[in-house]
C-alpha cells in the first residue's frame, strides 16, 4: 500500500494517523505532567530549540503582522513590553519563566537604567546574558515569589510560561504582591479558544497531544483565565494575536512533514533520540491546524494592579 504523505493544509485525520503509526497516542495523552517533567523537557530540548527554532534562545512563538516569518518576529513580545517600560517610566521589572533569558536580556540592553530580575524553573540562562549588569537571574518556582521584595516592581511579565501553571490564580496573586500600586502584569500566552460547539473526537486528541507534547497538563480556555485575572486586576488591554503566530509555526510544520512522510527514518530517529525531543515533531505538526480551526488562540493581556 502506498504511504500517504503529509502536505500543508487541514487534514487532521491523516496527521493523527501518521502520528499513531509512530507513537502510542493513548499513553501520551494519559500521562500527568509533573514539575520534574517540565524541567526535563526544557533541559533536553535546549539545543533542539536553538537549532530548529531560534538560535538566540527564544522558546516562544514569533509574532508576524504581515504573514511572513522573519527573525525579528521573536523579539516582538519584548519590543511591546519595552514600549510599556518607556510609557510607564518603569525602573524595576520582573520576568516569570524566563527560559534561557533572551527577553530580559534584550530589554536590559535596551533599557540600561532599568533593573531586571528573571526567574525560571527549568532552564539556566545563556552565559552571555548573565554578564549584563542590570539583569539578575534566579532559579525557582513562580508560584512562590517570596525571594522578591513586595510592592517593588513597576512591571511583571510572562511570555508563554503561565500555561504551565497548575494554579494560575496563585501565580496572579504572587505577581500582584510584587507590583507597586498601578503596576502592570503583561502576559503573552496560549489558550483554548472559547467555543460554542464542543471539540470533535479528533480535535480532542489533537489538543491533548499538543498539551502533553509540550509537557503541560492543561491549556485552559481564555474565558477561565480571564476570570482569574479579573479577581486580582483590571484588564487594561486584551489582544488576539492568534493568526500572527501562524508563520513561525508553519515553518516548523514544514520541517516536520519529511519526518512523518518517511516513517522508517522516523522510527530510527525515535530510537536514537529521547522521547522528550522527538515528540516535538507531532507538536509542531498539529499546532497550525489547531490555530486554523480556531481551537488554540494566542493573546496579549495587560493587567493593572489597582490596589
Amino acid at each position: 500500500m502506498k504511504q500517504q504523505t503529509v502536505e500543508r493544509g487541514d487534514n487532521l485525520e491523516l496527521y493523527l494517523g501518521q502520528i499513531a503509526n509512530l507513537f502510542d497516542i493513548g499513553r501520551i495523552i494519559s500521562k500527568t505532567q509533573k514539575k520534574q517533567d517540565i524541567i526535563a523537557y526544557y533541559v533536553l530540548n535546549k539545543l533542539t530549540y536553538r537549532l530548529f527554532y531560534s538560535w538566540q534562545g527564544f522558546y516562544h512563538s514569533g509574532i508576524s503582522y504581515d504573514g511572513k516569518r522573519k527573525k525579528a518576529d521573536f523579539i516582538e513580545q519584548a519590543r511591546i513590553i519595552g514600549e510599556y517600560i518607556e510609557d510607564t517610566r518603569a525602573r524595576k521589572v520582573l520576568e516569570l519563566g524566563c527560559g534561557l533569558g533572551p527577553n530580559s536580556a534584550f530589554l536590559a540592553r535596551n533599557c540600561p537604567e532599568v533593573k531586571f530580575d528573571a526567574i525560571d524553573l527549568a532552564s539556566r540562562p545563556l552565559k552571555r546574558f548573565t554578564k549584563i549588569p542590570n539583569l539578575r537571574f534566579y532559579s525557582g518556582d513562580y508560584h512562590d515569589l517570596r525571594k522578591f521584595e513586595d510592592h517593588s516592581y513597576d512591571i511583571v511579565f510572562a511570555i508563554e510560561s503561565l500555561c504551565y501553571s497548575t494554579d494560575k490564580a496563585q501565580v496572579l496573586r504572587e505577581a500582584k504582591k510584587k507590583l507597586r500600586n498601578g503596576g502592570i502584569f503583561i502576559i503573552f500566552d496560549l489558550y483554548q479558544r472559547n467555543r460554542a460547539n464542543p471539540l470533535s473526537h479528533a480535535e480532542e486528541i489533537m489538543w491533548e497531544l499538543i498539551t502533553k507534547g509540550v509537557a503541560a497538563n492543561k491549556f485552559e480556555c481564555e474565558r477561565e483565565v480571564e476570570d482569574y485575572m479579573r479577581k486580582e486586576y483590571s484588564i487594561a488591554e486584551a489582544k488576539d494575536l492568534s493568526f500572527c503566530i501562524l508563520p513561525s509555526f508553519e515553518r516548523q510544520e514544514s520541517l516536520a512533514r519529511p519526518y512523518f512522510n518517511h516513517p522508517a527514518f522516523a522510527r530510527a530517529v525515535n530510537v536514537l533520540l529521547p522521547f522528550d525531543v522527538v515528540k516535538n515533531w507531532f507538536v509542531v505538526l498539529l499546532i497550525p491546524t489547531s490555530i486554523r480551526r480556531e481551537i488554540m488562540c494566542y493573546h496579549l493581556h495587560v493587567l493593572r494592579n489597582d490596589g
